[in-house]
């Protein structure tokens, strides 16, 4: 007995540090690949394993983080189709600090630095950065390891490649191993997946092991609101609320897009009621499913009487600006009508570079998105991905991804469509009865106004296979419209932008991402979810100035063969957000040599070139030229610039479409490039 109890103290003591002294095997299973690991592989791997677990106190810290927000990740990694393996590289990266800064100026749960970040859909400007949202910079995470692995066809190497960069993975990689399935670790595999490895050894058998300071609940559909007003209705102190939330940089969630509060709970009763209910969704996936809420969309505001309809007509569609289409107009003479670019205009409705519009639909002028309201949908006759993307005012290329598929798929009648989440690799692909009859985006009724009648739109036997439906009195009505009338139209619409604007006080752009709050006077009080809030209870911090950007602040910059956003960025000292911000422009858009852009005037180390001092000065020779005489030296010549519209000038200088046409002496609404444009100061 003597002998016996030294050995089973022993024998404890061992069993209790193998939580934290984790040994590294010779074959590992790492999202659904075979590693086999040499001896050198496994001694580097088990220095790196045992500097994580060597001190307990810290460790088990960290792993209270880990478990506080491992929940989150591993949903979204199911939704995404990402290998849940995965979720141990969000602890190399951060260790699940938010707002951790590397050497190199990435940032957030995922180190995202700021162009890998845009380019992955995050919203980085000076309201939001989206890198320290743990729903949002997960979902980055997941995509852009999943366009890495499309490329290599191996887990493995597009972990490297969320380090390196496509490019620079493809120094220490071996093109051989491309699509295998196994890969053997050795001393000289890359240092980056050996210390994923360690991480992943460290922590798989201790997650869910300590006890977290607070359960994270996720809030959705917040956008518009305060943290304020959040905290109150969730009863958690604001600070503590700030400091899950600290991508919100002003107290207040934009209204581009559906973002996700993190609300930390420590009520026992609350998080129990929580935990249940995902456990029952999760058990119900793929869900029930309810057409018939369905039927009333999409949802449009302000659709054109049958009288108007001879003419483009502004609209709110899905609770996004669109406009209608009528008879004999091109995408690119719709765009301009609308003051949008031609590019952007087809990207945000999914339009081919030679497709044409079909008469009588609703087109979107702000970018879709990326998830819709409701969760499935079930598909009816003839339809298809398009007219589906374009009924919830969802991205194409997210409805695809969603479901699995790969353009130019189309579903068969009954499928059901996922709409918010990515249908996880293990839930079949299910049918059902289709509706009788879907109400489709080509097929929807609309009150008209004028006689409070509804009228159906008819679909053209030759057209429906692609779902080109045409209301019916648009067919019948093809005469030219009235001048007068169509003038009359346009300016109404103006004027009701005009009233918008000064009405609002969070005016959203969603094309360039940036937030405008517009504050017409001390007095003016702001109205959140129909609560009234008194100017002095509203932090200065949540509220902006009229401008974002002064103009004077910045020159005239010519592309050059080579430019990239980056080199601009880095050349005239601007963050690449604020570039694009300012010019109006996107991440994925293409720079052509002779464009002309905005930058930063005082940001270039050197004195401007000549040539941008010649466009600056030219910009300003274009903007006004005066008559001598003492009567115009109120008036303005405005120069047409390439992609300047009538309704453009009219907006700019607040003056009336029939104003323009008679100063000007203009029998139609053209305009060429470099053709002089007579303004009337009232």
């Amino acid at each position: 007995m003597n002998i016996k109890l030294p050995l089973f103290f022993t024998a404890i003591f061992i069993l209790s540090t193998q939580l934290w002294a984790q040994q590294v095997p010779s074959r590992m299973e790492f999202a659904n690949m075979d590693l086999r690991l040499t001896s050198d592989a496994i001694r580097d791997i088990q220095a790196d394993v045992d500097a994580l677990t060597r001190s307990e106190k810290y460790f088990q810290k960290k792993l209270e983080r880990v478990d506080m927000y491992m929940p989150i990740i591993e949903r979204i990694f199911r939704e995404e189709g990402l290998p849940e393996d995965f979720k141990y590289l969000v602890i190399q990266e951060s260790a699940l600090v938010s707002d951790a800064i590397s050497s190199s100026n990435a940032v957030g749960f995922w180190q995202f630095k700021e162009i890998s970040g845009l380019e992955n859909d995050l919203r980085i400007d000076r309201h939001v950065d989206e890198r320290m949202n743990i729903v949002s910079s997960s979902i980055a995470a997941a995509t852009y390891l999943k366009s890495h692995n499309q490329y290599f066809d191996n887990w493995a190497y597009a972990l490297i490649a969320y380090q390196r960069g496509r490019g620079g993975a493809a120094d220490v990689i071996d093109e051989d191993n491309f699509g295998k399935s196994r890969l053997k670790i050795t001393s000289d595999s890359y240092w980056y997946l050996k210390k994923f490895l360690a991480h992943k050894i460290a922590f798989e058998n201790a997650l869910g092991t300590s006890s977290p300071p607070y359960y994270l609940k996720e809030v959705e559909n917040v956008k518009g609101t305060s943290l304020k007003i959040i905290s109150k209705e969730e009863n958690v102190p604001l600070e503590l609320l700030e400091e899950y939330n600290k991508w919100i940089k002003r107290g207040k969630i934009p209204e581009d897009k559906n973002y996700t509060i993190i609300v930390p709970l420590n009520n026992l009763e609350k998080i129990e009621k929580l935990q249940n209910q995902k456990k029952a969704n999760l058990e119900n996936l793929p869900g029930d499913i309810d057409d018939s809420e369905q039927q009333n969309f999409p949802l449009v505001d302000n659709y054109p009487s049958r009288s108007d309809r001879s003419i483009p007509h502004t609209v709110e569609i899905n609770g996004l600006d669109g406009i209608y289409a009528p008879a004999g107009y091109t995408v690119k003479k719709l765009a301009e009508t609308a003051g949008v670019d031609e590019y952007k205009f087809r990207k945000w409705n999914d339009l081919k570079i030679r497709e044409e519009l079909k008469t009588g639909k609703i087109y979107y002028l702000r970018r879709k998105r990326n998830r819709a309201k409701f969760y499935y949908h079930t598909v009816s006759q003839n339809e298809n991905m398009w007219g589906i993307s374009q009924k919830y005012g969802l991205k194409l290329k997210k409805l695809y991804r969603k479901n699995r598929m790969k353009p130019p798929q189309q579903p068969k009648e009954g499928r059901v469509l996922w709409l918010r989440h990515n249908r996880p690799a293990n839930v079949p692909i299910e049918y059902r009865e289709a509706p009788e009859k879907q109400k489709r985006l080509d097929e929807q009724p609309f009150e008209d106004p004028a006689n409070n009648k509804t009228e159906e739109y008819t679909i053209d036997s030759t057209e429906a296979k692609t779902q080109e439906a045409v209301p019916a009195s648009v067919i019948s009505n093809q005469s030219e419209a009235v001048k007068d009338t169509t003038t009359a139209l346009i300016e109404k619409s103006i004027k009701e932008d005009s009233l918008k604007t000064q009405n609002n006080n969070f005016d959203i752009e969603e094309d360039t991402l940036v937030e405008r709050d517009t504050l017409k006077s001390e007095e003016t009080k702001i109205v959140i979810d129909e609560e009234i809030i008194e100017p002095d209870s509203v932090d200065e911090n949540e509220l902006d100035e009229v401008n974002e950007y002064d103009d004077s602040d910045f020159a005239k910059y010519s592309i050059k063969k080579g430019d990239t956003f980056f080199s601009i960025a880095n050349r005239f000292n601007m963050k690449i957000s604020t570039l694009l911000n300012v010019n109006n422009l996107e991440i994925r858009d293409t720079l052509s040599v002779g464009q002309v852009i905005k930058v930063n005037k005082d940001g270039y180390s050197s004195e401007p070139s000549s040539e941008v001092v010649e466009q600056k000065e030219k910009s300003t020779e274009n903007l006004t030229e005066k008559t001598s005489s003492e009567k115009d030296k109120r008036n303005i010549k405005h120069k047409v610039t390439s992609g300047e519209t009538m309704y453009a000038l009219a907006k700019k200088y607040n003056v009336s479409l029939k104003e323009i046409m008679e100063w000007n002496d203009k029998k139609d609404y053209n305009l060429k490039e470099g053709e002089l444009i007579l303004i009337k100061q009232k």
